[in-house]
């Protein structure tokens, strides 16, 4: 569920209160394209694409030993293809599934519900990862969120566990993330399949909105929650042909209420859960002086999935048409 990242948020920055001021979400992002080597590990280095259709119907075999550099900057090397991941990001989760590695998947972490055979695996805790029952599980790999989970992929490397990290800020570095999988799972031709039809998802929201004049669009994806620029869901409300009225800001941030009714977005965008009420609608609409903006006036407040916005995962593009329909619903049928 996309509580996962309120949740995370939270205690980035509560944590952030005795650091060195960093913002949330500002942790580095991977270099994640790897070219092949048949006499030593494979190294990486940054791709400058994912990969296009063509070549996603070719993709090739993974050779081993693979080593990749990871987004805390980590070298990880794999001898072989992980028989057993634990991912404790919901994304990761995801990602996995969505390849066609999900059967090497043995637990994930609490908020992992989606696709429905996520919901039968064993669970390893929340934000606050239950290391004994990870340990139990007896992973090859975990796959998580550097950007949310720093705390606890230092503590896992402390007790000799293999970690591969990513924290991807655009659409691009998701859709490379998601090759990186492919490549470490030896599942290269299920992640090339998944990366065409994103990229096939994007050209038609892109395409759409050729010409185009962006639209003043504030979203709030967790209650009280926003984002601002340098983080991918702002880039994908950009892409949605929307001009983020919190761009000004970077990272995620709680709502600054004045600055919004300053902004006077044409268009609101909140996230939506269907297994419980997150009530940001109706908060929206009980915030003093929130009436006056044009967005509610004119009864321009549009729902977009929780989960799909707040994981950095396979259903990014989806989200991305149902918001750039909802802020151009004359361009994008």
């Amino acid at each position: 569920m996309g509580l996962w990242l309120a949740a995370a948020l939270m205690a980035l920055s509560l944590a952030a209160c005795g650091s060195n001021g960093d913002k949330a979400g500002s942790s580095p992002s991977a270099s994640q394209e790897s070219s092949p080597s048949a006499s030593a590990p494979q190294e990486s280095s940054p791709s400058a694409s994912a990969p296009s259709s063509e070549e996603a119907a070719a993709p090739s075999e993974t050779v081993y030993p693979l080593a990749l550099k990871d987004s805390t900057g980590t070298d990880v090397v794999f001898e072989q293809a992980p028989e057993r991941v634990v991912t404790i990001a919901p994304s990761e989760t995801e990602v996995m599934f969505a390849i066609g590695a999900g059967a090497k998947v043995v637990a994930v972490d609490n908020y992992s519900d989606y696709p429905e055979e996520a919901q039968a695996l064993e669970k390893v805790g929340d934000m606050n990862t239950n290391l004994e029952a990870l340990l139990a599980a007896k992973p090859d790999v975990v796959l998580a969120h550097s950007g949310m989970q720093a705390n606890v992929i230092e503590e896992l490397r402390k007790l000799d566990v293999k970690v591969f990290a990513s924290d991807p800020k655009t659409l691009q570095q998701v859709m490379e993330k998601i090759g990186t999988v492919g490549q470490i799972m030896n599942a290269q031709e299920g992640a090339a399949q998944v990366v065409a039809t994103m990229n096939d998802e994007l050209k038609r929201v892109t395409d759409a909105l050729q010409g185009v004049a962006a639209k003043k669009v504030y979203m709030e994806f967790s209650p009280g929650w926003t984002v601002g620029s340098g983080e991918y869901m702002d880039e994908v409300l950009t892409l949605a042909g929307g001009d983020n009225v919190s761009k000004a800001n970077s990272g995620w941030f709680e709502v600054d209420p004045e600055a919004v009714i300053q902004a006077n977005p044409e268009v609101i965008l909140y996230a939506v859960n269907p297994n419980f009420d997150l009530g940001i609608p109706q908060a929206i609409k009980e915030r003093p002086g929130f009436d006056a903006i044009d967005a509610v006036k004119n009864d321009r407040m549009f729902a977009v999935d929780d989960n799909s916005i707040s994981r950095v995962g396979p259903r990014l593009t989806k989200v991305l048409y149902d918001m750039a329909k909802a802020i151009h619903p004359e361009q994008v049928k």
